[in-house]
């Protein structure tokens, strides 16, 4: 009878092994050349380590890293200090310190320890890691990319990284892919072209998916970003010229499209047409004049209204009051009261 043999599977980045080793020394030595020194020790005296670590690197600031020990172990890197670590137990599971946050983490939980907070990790048995490592200067500079402002305190993700999230999932689909791609041996070479955009998307993908410090101030960007470039060309232009005549051909020629198009896009985007955003403006612009100016003559007004392009006065009156619930000579009596 002919015996049937299964054939054994590849192991994850197999093409882009560094070492296999079961000897202790050797293996924290070799892990360290890719990441950083680091303390290791195995949980149970007298097993025997079966270590092997693959690498590839993408560009120049990400790489991906399949690293496993076999019997269970302490692994204290205590700073990363130059780069992040998202570290996916293909199965079993890992107890993560970082800092003040604590996680245990299993293949529905990654762990995303940052590099100011010390890190202490303890590896269960069989519990072999896929790990992305980025470096912390290029996300940073994402970061205030992203923002469109400097960065002033470090960043720091939650530890946790719950992988069924529906909103991590493009995230984690493109980490799937390009482990497969450099499986195949296909398209992504160190430096090319195509590996210098994987690792431009793959750490915007995580900055705008993953808990951290600084996602309320992505999320607060990400909705005024979600105007039309039209659209918000229209308004910054609009607030820049209040107080000088405006006519609609006049800002569709600043954002170069038609009066339909940028009328539909406001009223898509907006809520209101464009004249109706300059009319709503100038009215808050004269507002915050007559509040300033509290006591000013009797011609106040007038001046104020008229310089902001409201010439019917019975007109620019009614939409006063419309918008504020009150008249333009009470709203110059507020301070004084």
């Amino acid at each position: 009878m002919q015996t049937v043999t299964t054939p054994t599977l590849p192991l994850p980045l197999q093409r882009y092994r560094l070492f296999e080793s079961h000897d202790m020394d050797e293996a924290r030595e070799s892990v360290a050349r890719v990441f950083c020194p680091h303390g290791l020790v195995m949980l149970r005296p007298r097993t025997e380590l079966d270590a092997c670590h693959h690498s590839a690197r993408l560009n120049r600031d990400v790489s991906l890293n399949y690293v496993q020990y076999g019997p269970g172990v302490q692994i204290d890197p205590g700073y990363l200090q130059d780069f992040f670590l998202l570290q996916i137990p293909l199965r079993g599971g890992a107890e993560i310190r970082c800092g003040a946050q604590r996680v245990d983490a299993t293949p529905r939980l990654a762990s995303l320890p940052s590099p100011t907070e010390p890190l202490s990790m303890r590896w269960a048995d069989d519990s072999p890691h896929l790990i992305v490592q980025l470096a912390r200067s290029a996300l940073h500079s994402r970061l205030e990319s992203l923002l469109q402002a400097p960065v002033g305190q470090p960043l720091v993700f939650d530890l946790g990284v719950p992988l069924d999230n529906p909103a991590l999932a493009p995230l984690v689909h493109f980490i799937d892919y390009l482990r497969l791609t450099l499986d195949a041996g296909n398209a992504l070479q160190a430096g090319s072209p195509l590996a210098e955009h994987a690792e431009a998307y793959l750490m915007s993908s995580l900055l705008m998916s993953a808990g951290h410090n600084y996602s309320r101030a992505l999320a607060g960007d990400a909705k005024r970003r979600l105007l039309p470039r039209v659209v918000r060309k229209a308004q910054e232009y609009m607030a820049a010229h209040a107080d000088e005549p405006l006519s609609l051909a006049d800002v569709c020629r600043e954002v170069g499209c038609s009066a339909r198009a940028l009328q539909v896009a406001f009223r898509q985007h907006a809520g209101q047409g464009p004249m109706e955003f300059l009319r709503e403006m100038r009215l808050d612009r004269v507002r915050a004049e007559l509040q300033a100016s509290a006591g000013a003559p009797e011609g106040g007004v007038r001046e104020v209204a008229q310089k902001y392009g409201f010439l019917h006065l019975g007109h620019f009156a009614a939409q006063y009051r419309a918008r504020f619930g009150e008249r333009p000579s009470e709203t110059r009596g507020l301070r004084a009261l």
